[in-house]
């Protein structure tokens, strides 16, 4: 079992150096160091405590985003295609990369290849920086002998994953944006404009109406209630993101995400294109079926259809075909399973399934063009409406009174 070990040394440069590393006992740890031509000055395993300070407090660590990792795996594509050794190409992207903590894990990734790990061995210890979908598939790429091919693959997959990533955020900012203007609106007219107006109303007797009533209630408990209701919102935001630490809890909310309206249907298209992608590259690398749904399990970030995955392997393994075990799941719809069972029954799954990705992908950019042309009229309609109720309630309490004033 590998363990985290804080040192300090001295550069070829004569310059004090501290950080830390993994390895499985202090005598690796310090070759490892020797390797990158550190002279040792002190080296101390991290207690558990520390090892807690470590994750959750490793500012230098900054998470590996989607962008990140496919240009990583772009860059590291090329330089292999080009005849660069597997040590170079990582010593020059570690060099270039920005993120302190990545980098910092490519250079450990070079100690260990000069200690004598395999690249996949290697990376299993960064967990971190290092999907293990990404590991596994180097592993069956140093296997198969095409780990270039390999590389080439995780790219298209990771840098469709950041096109998909990224449309949706701007599908979704400016109705976020929308939303927050809006309620700052709303609460100024209830607690700014509504009572002045009130004022004016109750100073002449004037009757109000309901919807004025109304507004008026909700009005005074934001004025006078307010700190109950922030600490309310807080409470239950953490007691949101404490429910979350239980599965079924998260499994509730998965199972959600693919069938809410307008965007279920573009979570699920985007889940199955790249199970079927990662399919498609597990099976092109050797993989066998079975092993592969087993791996398309562990990466799988739905856990629902984690789950539904999970049983589709059992059912493999018992003996029954792939298509048959998808037929009472309702994670796969009708397209996947055909299109599942032409590619089984020709002995083409592979090619199907790549022809499966590119046709949701289509699909998905068609239905981010949806949502994005639905939901921003949608949340102005809703949001228009709210305005226009409380600006009745203001405007209605004036009319009684100009008609009160004109029938005299």
């Amino acid at each position: 079992m590998n363990k985290k070990f804080s040192y300090k040394a001295k550069n070829a440069q004569g310059e004090n150096v501290a950080g830390t590393l993994t390895a499985k006992t202090l005598q690796d740890a310090a070759v490892m160091l020797h390797v990158q031509s550190l002279i040792v000055l002190e080296i101390t395993e991290k207690t558990k405590a520390d090892g807690f300070l470590y994750r959750e407090f490793d500012f230098q660590f900054k998470h590996v985003s989607t962008t990140e990792f496919s240009q990583f795996s772009r860059k590291f594509y090329v330089m292999l295609k080009a005849g660069i050794s597997i040590l170079k190409c990582l010593e020059l992207i570690g060099e270039e990369t920005k993120n302190k903590g990545f980098s910092r894990d490519i250079s450990g990734i070079c100690s260990r290849i000069q200690s004598g790990e395999s690249l996949s061995q290697a990376m299993k210890s960064y967990p971190k920086s290092f999907p293990s979908l990404f590991v596994f598939m180097v592993e069956a790429g140093e296997m198969s002998g095409n780990l270039t091919e390999i590389l080439l693959g995780m790219a298209e997959y990771y840098e469709t994953e950041q096109k998909n990533s990224r449309q949706l955020q701007q599908v979704l900012f400016y109705p976020v944006i929308l939303v927050f203007v809006a309620a700052l609106v709303l609460i100024f007219l209830l607690t700014y404009v509504l009572p002045t107006f009130v004022g004016m109303f109750e100073a002449m007797d004037a009757p109000l109406p309901k919807p004025t009533r109304l507004l008026l209630g909700i009005s005074q408990i934001l004025m006078t209630r307010w700190p109950i209701i922030l600490l309310i919102i807080i409470g239950g935001v953490l007691l949101f993101a404490m429910m979350l630490e239980f599965p079924q809890v998260i499994f509730a909310r998965d199972y959600l995400k693919i069938k809410l309206p307008l965007i279920g249907s573009l979570n699920q298209k985007r889940c199955l294109s790249m199970m079927a992608k990662t399919m498609a590259m597990l099976l092109n690398s050797g993989i066998d079926l079975l092993s592969a749904l087993n791996r398309l399990a562990g990466v799988t970030d739905n856990r629902f259809i984690k789950n539904e995955v999970k049983i589709l392997a059992k059912k493999v393994s018992s003996g029954t075909s792939l298509v048959q075990g998808m037929k009472e799941s309702v994670a796969f719809p009708s397209l996947f399973r055909q299109l599942v069972g032409i590619g089984e029954a020709s002995g083409s799954l592979p090619v199907v399934l790549e022809t499966m990705h590119e046709i949701y992908k289509d699909e998905i950019q068609a239905r981010i063009e949806l949502v994005s042309t639905a939901l921003e009229p949608l949340i102005l309609i809703v949001l228009g409406g709210v305005v226009l109720f409380i600006l009745a309630a203001i405007m209605l309490p004036v009319f009684d009174i100009y008609s009160a004033y004109s029938s005299m």
